[in-house]
This record gives C-alpha cells, structure tokens and sequence, in this order.
C-alpha cells in the first residue's frame, strides 16, 4: 500500500474500533458518574441498545481532514459489523477497496492496483486500548475519560478522550440518536491535528448476517503483499 492508502487504511481501523466501543464494549458503562447525569443516562441508554445487537450494517460517508490539505478526501461505501469481531468494509468511491478481518488476518484488497495486502490482527491492533475493545475487554472508566455529553440538533453528543497517549488517538466523539440511540456519526482526531468523521446512514440491526461475508481469499492472479 502507498502512504495515502495506508493512512487511510489505519483511520479506518480506529474509526471501526470506535463503533466497536459502542457496538460491544460498553462494560460497567452503567456505572458512570462524571460528568454528570446525562452522560449517566445517555451511556446507560447505548447499553441497553447494543446489549441486544448481534450486527449491523450501514451506509458510511467518509471525510478526512490533514492539516495543511487544501481538499478532505472523502470516501464512502457500505460497512458490517458481527459480535464478538467481525468486520468488512466496502469503500465504492473514490476507488473500490475492500478490508476484511478473517480469523488472525486483516485483508485489504484494491481491485484497481489488483493487490491484496495482509496483515496481523496483533499489527492492525496496535494499542493495548485497541485490543481490548476489539476483544470485548473494553471499559469505558477505565480506558477513557468522559469529557462530557450533550444534546445537539443531530442528537446526543458524547466526547471522550483515551487516558493512554495514543498517536492515532487524541479525541472521540460520538453522535447518537435521540430517539433509537443507534451511534450515527463518528468524529476521531489524532494528535497530529487531522479529523476523520464517518456518518452511517440506512443502519439494519440484527438481520441474521452470513457469517461468509467475513471471509476472503484472494483472487486468482493478485498481486500479495504479506506486511506482518
């Protein structure tokens, strides 16, 4: 993968572990007590909503900021998520690429360079915070400081910030809707400045997903780069 492609493929990998925290994570969530009660009652709420989700999957619309870039790059495509740690992520523009977790491997295929580049869970996964929440070991008190919440015309806001110093890392917001508290929008910056926001819109909970739709073996004639 070039730079760009791979900048973009690990904003992708923290966006993913994002939804993941609210998706499976919300360990003793319940119990949160600062900053104060509507955090309490927002995070509470999130649990009981995913507590139920087995997947999901939704449309998502992509745009990274780099500071000192004149132009975000915006992407979109579709996205699945299965319990405990499955994932495909379908990017239709602005080129076709495809990134799949199947067992210990993470694959990204790019039909345009026809290459296909694998690498570790342990490489993809490079935080200890990372793999706990991937893993479903995640604790929200434990792992993040709760910054505060609040409600917006888009729905509530919740911001968070990893207690552990993490490059790609620095902050976390979470938009969740008012009425079916399903997160529809993700917004991560990291400590260099830059933002990715990720919007899901047509989101389907629980649709019985095909656990083969998490698997991937590379097409005949592809070019494989083995990267850890």
């Amino acid at each position: 993968m070039n730079k760009g492609k791979t900048s973009n493929f690990f904003g992708v990998a923290w966006a993913f572990l994002c939804v993941f925290l609210i998706l499976a994570c919300f360990k003793a969530a319940h119990v949160v007590a600062r900053p104060g009660k509507p955090c309490t009652f927002i995070i509470d709420k999130l649990q009981k909503r995913y507590d139920s989700t087995r997947d999901i999957s939704a449309h998502f619309f992509q745009e990274t900021i780099v500071p000192g870039d004149p132009e975000p790059v915006k992407a979109s495509g579709m996205v699945y998520f299965k319990r405990p740690h499955l994932m495909r992520w379908e990017y239709e523009r602005p080129e076709k690429q495809l990134i799949v977790t199947s067992g210990a491997k993470v694959y990204v295929f790019e039909p345009e360079a026809n290459q296909v580049s694998i690498l570790s869970r342990k490489q993809f996964l490079s935080t200890k915070v990372s793999r706990a929440f991937f893993f479903g070991k995640g604790d929200i008190q434990r792992d993040f400081k709760v910054k505060g919440c609040m409600l917006t015309r888009e729905g509530w806001v919740l911001s968070l910030e990893p207690k552990q110093s993490i490059v790609q890392l620095k902050s976390l917001k979470l938009t969740i809707d008012k009425k079916d508290f399903l997160v529809k929008k993700t917004e991560i910056e990291d400590q260099m400045g830059s933002r990715t926001i990720i919007i899901f819109r047509n989101i389907r909970v629980n649709t019985n997903m095909d656990p083969k739709l998490f698997e991937f073996t590379p097409p005949k004639g592809v070019e494989i780069f083995n990267a850890g």
